[in-house]
Order: C-alpha cells, then structure tokens, then sequence
C-alpha cells in the first residue's frame, strides 16, 4: 500500500497556474459497492475502469478473504465466484467502512454475515442503524455488541423501508440485499446520488428490477438469481470538483474529460463568477480562471445539494479569497481538520460548532498572507484540500499522511503534475 510509511509525503511548489487535461476514473464510490455485487452471482461481474487506489485493493483483498476469486488485468477488475464464508476479514474491517457492503451481498446469498465494526476516515460518526433497521424489515435477525454485528436471515422478504435518512451506504446496501429477497421492496427517503445510479445500472445488467434510481423512492423486485456482466461505472465526479477548485484558485485553464457536469451543479454554482468560467456537458468540464477567488457560502447536504466530500477542497480554496466565506457541514460533527492544518500556515478560520468562516486573503491591501510549511492529512479529502492550498502558495509546502489521499486518488501527484503543477513524492531522510 502506497503512503503508509510516517516520513512519505508530498513536496509542493506553489504559485504556478495550471493548464492541460485530465481523464477522471471510475468513483471510487460507484466502484466499491459494484464489486461486491460481484458477490450476487456465480458468474463473472467486470468491472471496467477502477482506479488503482488503496480502498479498491482493500475491497479486492476482503473479497479473496471470503473466497471469491478477484483477478485484476489493467484497470478491470473481474469477480468470480460467489463468497465460501460468512465472515468478513477483521483487520480489513478496520481500515475501511466499505466493509459493510458485505452486510446485503451476504445476507442475500449465505444468509448470514459477521464482521467487526468498520473503519475508514474519522470525520464523525456516521451510525449503522440506518442499515441495520433496513435488513431487520426484511427478516433479518441483527446482533451489534463490542465484538461487532452478527446478522442472519434463513429468509428475506420484500418491506417498504423509510429511511430516516438518505444514508448513501445503506441504500446501496438495502439494494442489494433486495434484488434477491422474495417479493417487493420499496426504499423511501432514499439517496439519490450518481454512484447509487450507477450500482442499480449494474444490478439492472445482471438481471435485477429496480425502477426508480436517481429519485427518492426505488422500488425492487426481488429475482431468483442475477447473472454476471461486464460494466464501468459512472467516472468520479469528487476528482473532478477537486480538480474544480484547483484550477479555479490557481488560475489557468483546465479541460476535465469523462466528468459529467449535471453531477457537479452545486460544486459550479459555489465556484463559478466573472473570474472564473466553467462549462461542459454529460462527458466534459473546461475551467478558465485568472485565479481570483470570490468569498462563498455554501452548506453541505445530500446530493444534488453541495457534496460534504467537496467542503474541505472549497474550504482550501476559501482561503484566498477576497472575503469571508461561510460554510456549515451539516452531514458529519468533526469534518474540519484541515483547518486547523490550513491555520497553521497562517490561514484565518474561525470554527463554531459545524460552521466555519474564513477571512479570505484574496485583496490586494489583506493585512495578512498564507506562507508555505508543513502539513499532515487526517482523511481523504482534507488530503486533497491541503494539497490545493500548497498549489497556490507561492513557495514550498510539504503533506503528510498519504496514506489517506492514496486511499481516493490515484497518484495525485501525476495528476496535478499533468497540468503544471511541482508535486514530488518523497521521503525525509
């Protein structure tokens, strides 16, 4: 695994604008639920255009632990065979929260599932009932204690579900425990963002009834069985909005290939003004800025609003603008690390409770500047927000902690370096 060792880090010499293109990946979100679909059938499920990023290899090694066989040619992915065990890998637990995927896949196919409470980046909590609520509806009996979660379910049956949220991760899960219970499954309040999109098109060509993706009520009939097929799922549009910022505080001129613009809306919105311009169509971006960023205001929300994996790049970016800027992350209690490492640079941020105002340094007569130094990454796109801020820094800057940032973007380093970016991995010696 890339970036797990303490002195890894990337070296960044800011203050250039950046120009070129870019072909964005499949998400890492479409990705890893898709894969462990691969789960529901006994046959081949293909999985074109992963990335090569560690959650991916994280996901393909917790699939081969319950006995699939995973192989990897390029970027596709082919998952065969469906799971020989129950019990989902405990150290691989830890390091994800991808692993509750396995909940629906197992549920659906071995009737029962183990595993230890998942990981993944500490940006609050984020509770499995949701989940665990949704499988009880459909007959499964759940246990949670210290050890972890011990479902079974010598049936699943068809239940309409009101979510009290529109959770992303149980949707997907709910989806896929339903495409093979008996009867009729309605899933109400349910997310509507383009990776579930994505996952329930794969479902769909593997053989399962789903109507109603994208809105906030799915209805799936559930079938005897689905069968393999061959997919790519939809391309990461958090990459691009990282790109997005990037591009739009730095100045220059950046063309985004395979990034679907309906996908980005409230990402645009917050970003785009007389000083930067942003278009596109369903399979393209293109970004002109002269890298004058203007103070925004924006709070998360489920999508289509403006995505809480975007805050902390905007944030970045907020930094240099020629205001104070307002942002208010309303999805999870503890999303503002990178602010405290931003501040360290001299960045102004004020945080009360889950808002935060930043005084911008953006005028010609601010009273005070941001200066390169060093900064550490507590999650994955905190990793990529201080990433950006190093880029528009005039100087050198040093990030740590990549073994977060390696965990959704697939060496950053090549893709900012691509469009004129100085970004060098490196070791202390």
């Amino acid at each position: 695994m890339r970036g797990i060792m303490s002195n890894q880090h990337l070296k960044i010499i800011g203050g250039n604008q950046l120009f070129g293109a870019y072909e964005v990946h499949a998400a890492k979100n479409a990705v890893l639920p898709i894969l462990a679909a691969g789960l529901l059938t006994k046959e081949d499920l293909i999985v074109e255009n992963c990335p090569y990023i560690t959650d991916i290899e994280a996901m393909s090694k917790m699939l081969a632990a319950l006995g699939a066989d995973i192989a990897r040619d390029g970027r596709r992915i082919i998952v065969r065979g469906q799971a020989r065990t129950s019990r989902v890998n405990d150290e691989l637990c830890k390091d994800m929260r991808s692993s509750m995927f396995m909940l629906g896949a197992l549920l659906a196919t071995v009737g029962e599932v183990e595993t230890s409470l998942p990981g993944g980046c500490d940006i609050g909590s984020r509770p499995l009932d949701i989940h665990l609520d949704g499988l009880e509806k459909m007959g499964a009996e759940i246990t949670v204690d210290q050890s972890g979660i011990k479902c079974r379910a010598a049936k699943l049956i068809g239940a309409k579900i009101l979510m009290k949220y529109p959770s992303v991760g149980a949707t997907e899960n709910l989806l896929m425990c339903a495409a093979l219970a008996k009867g009729r499954t309605t899933l109400v309040n349910c997310a509507r963002e383009p990776e579930i999109v994505s996952l329930v098109e794969c479902l769909r060509a593997m053989g399962a009834r789903i109507r109603g993706e994208g809105t906030s009520v799915i209805e799936i009939e559930g079938v005897k069985e689905l069968s393999g097929t061959r997919f790519t799922p939809v391309d990461d549009r958090i990459v691009a909005g990282t790109l997005l910022c990037a591009a739009s505080v730095c100045g220059g001129d950046v063309q985004i290939y395979g990034a679907n613009k309906k996908h980005l809306g409230a990402v645009i919105n917050a970003l785009q003004n007389k000083d930067c311009k942003i278009e596109g169509d369903d399979n393209y971006l293109r970004v002109r800025s002269n890298g004058r960023m203007h103070a925004v205001r924006v709070s998360t929300a489920p999508y289509p609003l403006f995505p809480t994996d975007m805050q902390p790049q905007l944030l970045s970016a907020a930094c240099f603008s020629d205001g104070v800027s307002v942002i208010d992350e309303t999805v999870f209690e503890n999303r503002f690390a990178h602010a405290r490492e931003l501040a360290k640079l001299g960045a102004r941020i004020k945080i009360t409770d889950n808002t935060a105002a930043i005084e911008g340094c953006g005028k010609s007569d601010s009273p005070y500047m941001i200066s390169g130094g060093q900064m550490s990454a507590s999650d994955l796109r905190g990793g990529a927000a201080l990433c950006i801020a190093a880029l528009k820094i005039s100087g050198e800057s040093r990030v740590y902690g990549l073994e977060y940032i390696d965990r959704g973007y697939e060496n950053i380093e090549d893709m900012f370096c691509s469009l004129g970016g100085y970004v060098l991995r490196t070791k202390d010696r």
